[in-house]
């Protein structure tokens, strides 16, 4: 009889430590915070506690980064049209060069022309030869242009996309934090939003029970599932202690933040 008792005591001290309830937690939290530093020019609010239409929902002002660009923009295109012009006077060159280097190679060894006719045929030689020098050193010069003409407009095009926050239509948006006309700095907080396409149960269990809970499977609300553990910690939760955090991903509930039972038999 005494073995009976202790049997029965040791199964409920075994089923009780199989038993966890959890919150129904979204999948994926976002934090938005600003990457830039300017005034609030809109803030659509009507999209906070609905799910994102992939609109712009916080705008910090871009006027003068979008005036910056437009400025880039043109001197690129003069840009190119430079080395487009260079290029045409690299092949004028290019043709007077090697006009001027076959008349010099055809007369420096005659006899029958006198030294200062070929010191003026190596010279017209020279000449060309330094011009299409300066010609091609113009044109590296140009594309040096180009390429920080190119960088600072990724630059300033990537400000002015950090300025227009948007997220795809899957978020959910919790929370927006900045008011219109509000001064945002490098780091504050913007949005708070949430992947609700799935959900995820979070429960701490001891060290002990770890390797058994792999084994078994997972009951949500006393019903059998298909369930499996998503993550398991390596090291133990902080706040609770000697413990490690379980994560299992569920489909998408009829409502989040519902707390459930999680057993493992």
């Amino acid at each position: 009889m005494i073995k009976k008792i202790y049997l029965v005591s040791l199964l409920s001290l075994n089923l009780f430590a199989a038993e966890y309830y959890s919150k129904l937690y979204p999948f994926q939290e976002y934090h938005i915070k600003s990457a830039v530093s300017g005034y609030v020019l809109s803030v659509d609010r009507s999209i906070e506690g609905k799910f994102s239409n992939n609109n712009t929902i916080i705008h910090i002002d871009d006027r003068i980064d979008k005036k910056n660009l437009q400025l880039l923009n043109d001197k690129l295109e003069i840009s190119k049209e430079s080395i487009n012009l260079i290029n045409e006077e690299i092949k004028s060159v290019n043709n007077i060069l090697n006009i001027a280097k076959n008349s010099y190679n055809r007369v420096k060894n005659l006899q029958s022309y006198t030294k200062v006719q070929k010191d003026a045929k190596k010279n017209s030689y020279l000449l060309a030869k330094n011009s299409f020098i300066k010609a091609k050193s113009s044109l590296l010069n140009q594309k040096s242009i180009k390429a920080d003409l190119l960088t600072k407009i990724d630059s300033l095009q990537d400000s002015i996309n950090k300025k227009n926050i948007s997220l795809k239509d899957s978020e959910y948006i919790y929370k927006i934090y900045p008011n219109r006309g509000d001064f945002v700095n490098f780091g504050s907080k913007l949005i708070d939003a949430y992947d609700l396409s799935r959900a995820k149960l979070v429960i701490f269990v001891d060290g002990d029970e770890i390797d058994n809970i792999k084994r078994k499977t997972i009951y949500i609300d006393g019903k059998r599932s298909d369930y499996k553990i998503d993550k398991i910690w390596k090291v133990a939760d902080q706040k609770h202690l000697s413990s490690y955090r379980v994560e299992i991903v569920i489909n998408k509930p009829k409502r989040f933040s519902k707390l459930v039972k999680v057993e493992f038999k």
